[in-house]
């Protein structure tokens, strides 16, 4: 059965929308004012889903995607937009849900575009008979993959030879597909020949070019010195932090991090107390905050948000690659304005981006 609807506008995780038999219709691959041709393939109680057979009257900032396989493989969404659109898209995306969710007004949103191809150092594939690649949109049908636009050049070279499921480079272009393995951050943008080690398989943001800006912001932001960093990691913020000569209390949940995190801090002789526990369960901390980092994962972290409200820092710098949990979570808050508010494009032609939301104790 096919309709044609007019998309009125772009939603979340990639779908344009528009409206049909009283319900709101999500169709991927489309953009705002596009007339489409469309098949219905899946109806609910309160949304139906779509996919386009024609593009009746295609968008001014609609153009060709550059993979092969986009439009089959599940990894990007936005390649078929103009990237300065990309980014419009996903600035209003956040102000919607931050304002829907939170009840919160976002005025200006500080856009922080990054590199759009060749980024991800770090990649996961699917494997079947010996071959690599990924899953088809929505499902989990195999698609073979010899070369991902993405992904780094070093991997996309070494996938021509090598079939392996996991792979992941270093910012010095060291290559490894071994858990446990050693690999280095480099930090000298911060201080000259500092680095950052950590274990393949840790938890890394997966565009080191983005996650630059990304430290770099977030560091800026901190103007005291009685620092709690939650969700810590490795040490993405913490380490550079300490190398601006902030004392900071870490703590993470990851025991191989936090084993990590202790042991860059004792090499670069930094003011870091790192400690491994579970954020998901009460802070037992008597110390005053200055500042409070959180860097959750897509969850969110609920349970933390009585914890500050208790405590009442001055200032929260709260990291997020998940708007709606992230809204929720400050939408729980006491007496904080939200002060500012940045996207970091960290995944270019996807609809995934990271979030930087600074709050200040009003007075």
């Amino acid at each position: 059965m096919f309709e044609t609807v007019q998309i009125v506008d772009q939603a979340y995780r990639g779908y344009g929308f528009s409206y049909l038999k009283n319900k709101i219709i999500f169709i991927p691959f489309t953009i705002q004012g596009e007339k489409v041709k469309i098949k219905i393939t899946k109806e609910k109680k309160d949304y139906i889903l779509g996919e386009v057979v024609t593009i009746i009257e295609d968008s001014k900032n609609r153009k060709k995607p550059f993979c092969k396989y986009f439009g089959i493989c599940g990894g990007c969404h936005y390649q078929h937009i103009h990237y300065s659109e990309q980014l419009n898209i996903k600035s209003q995306i956040l102000k919607n849900i931050l304002k829907r969710i939170g009840n919160i007004t976002a005025e200006n949103v500080n856009v922080i575009k990054t590199k759009q191809t060749f980024y991800r150092h770090r990649v996961k594939f699917q494997k079947k008979d010996e071959k690599i690649g990924f899953f088809k949109q929505n499902s989990n049908d195999f698609l073979e993959i010899d070369f991902c636009p993405i992904l780094e050049k070093q991997i996309n070279h070494y996938i021509k030879n090598h079939k392996e499921s996991n792979i992941e480079i270093d910012s010095f272009s060291k290559l490894t597909t071994k858990k446990g393995d050693t690999l280095k951050l480099d930090l000298s943008f911060i201080a000259q020949d500092t680095y950052l080690e950590y274990e393949m398989g840790s938890f890394t943001q997966v565009n080191l070019h983005a996650n630059k800006e990304l430290v770099n912001i977030v560091t800026s932001l901190v103007d005291n010195d009685n620092v709690l960093e939650a969700f810590c990691g490795i040490g993405n913020f913490t380490i550079p932090l300490g190398l601006f000569g902030h004392s900071v209390d870490a703590f993470e949940i990851d025991k191989i991090a936090i084993k990590k995190l202790q042991q860059n801090a004792q090499r670069l002789s930094l003011k870091i107390n790192a400690n491994r526990c579970d954020l998901n369960k009460p802070l037992h901390y008597k110390k005053p905050i200055g500042t409070i980092i959180l860097d959750p994962p897509r969850s969110g972290s609920p349970s933390l948000m009585n914890f500050i409200n208790e405590k009442k820092p001055k200032k929260i710098i709260y990291v997020s690659c998940e708007p709606p949990t992230l809204a929720r979570d400050i939408s729980m808050l006491k007496n904080y304005s939200l002060e500012k508010i940045f996207l970091v494009d960290m995944f270019a032609n996807t609809y995934h981006f990271e979030t930087v939301a600074v709050l200040s104790l009003n007075k």
